[in-house]
């Protein structure tokens, strides 16, 4: 079946990614002129969740949160998610719209076309080749986070090939979270990795549906110490696995 849809999931794609480069190229002189200023990045957090919204109406992705806390403070938080597809990054903007927050993603962020604007102005790129440039990074970050941002890390730091599954979690999110003691906010998207897989680019998986999120209670870290680091880490991804095993379980057990 999947090879009589395979034209349909290649023009899908393809129509994915020209309304994806069109929205933002049509705003990227507004997002240009906004990030030559610090002070307008609350602004164009806004003008990010907007432009986020357009892409997934226009795309026929719609978001369903199926469990949130109620009256959830607005941070700051270290933000982590289970990272299944290129989508992610786009929901998240809707996911948590009243939430001001930067991404850390990979330096190589800066060499994509239009994207690349959010990344040397906003955004965080991480080189994690070069320890200095790495560290320069996670310096920024605490800054923005004693500022008010929240961060958004993907802690198995790479979009996994066996999708729905978790990969086992790096250490950064939470040495952050420790050290600036401020809370991890976890939250599980159940359903990207079926709406949008990644590879191979062109004939990947990919199709319009609903996408069903869960954000969970912030785990706080207040009081905690380098110590406690495993501990956090293991609760996180306990916390985060859990709506996946539950809405994925038949998929995950055959990897």
């Amino acid at each position: 079946m999947k090879y009589l849809l395979l034209p349909l999931v290649i023009v899908y794609r393809i129509y994915f990614a020209i309304i994806f480069f069109v929205v933002l190229t049509l705003l990227y002189p507004v997002f240009w002129v906004m990030l030559l200023k610090d002070k307008n990045f609350e602004k164009v957090f806004k003008l990010k969740v907007f432009t986020s919204r357009i892409i997934l109406f226009l795309d026929f992705i719609f978001l369903k949160r199926i469990k949130m806390p109620d009256n959830l403070p607005e941070g700051p938080y270290v933000i982590c998610a289970n990272h299944c597809s290129y989508l992610d990054i786009i929901l998240m903007y809707p996911i948590l719209p009243k939430t001001k927050f930067m991404f850390i993603g990979k330096a190589e962020l800066l060499r994509w076309p239009v994207i690349s604007i959010f990344f040397k102005n906003m955004d965080i790129g991480v080189n994690r080749e070069k320890r200095h440039s790495a560290m320069k990074s996670i310096i920024r970050a605490k800054k923005e986070i004693q500022r008010g941002w929240s961060i958004v890390i993907y802690p198995e730091g790479k979009i996994p090939h066996n999708n729905p599954k978790l990969n086992l979690f790096k250490s950064g999110a939470f040495k952050m979270a420790i050290e600036e003691q401020v809370p991890i906010l976890p939250i599980t998207l159940i359903d990207t990795w079926k709406l949008f897989a990644t590879d191979p680019p062109l004939t990947a998986w990919a199709r319009p549906g609903i996408s069903r999120v869960v954000i969970h209670d912030p785990i706080p870290t207040k009081g905690l110490e380098k110590k406690d680091l495993v501990n956090l880490r293991q609760q996180t991804f306990d916390v985060i696995n859990g709506p996946l095993l539950e809405y994925n379980k038949k998929v995950i057990d055959k990897l």
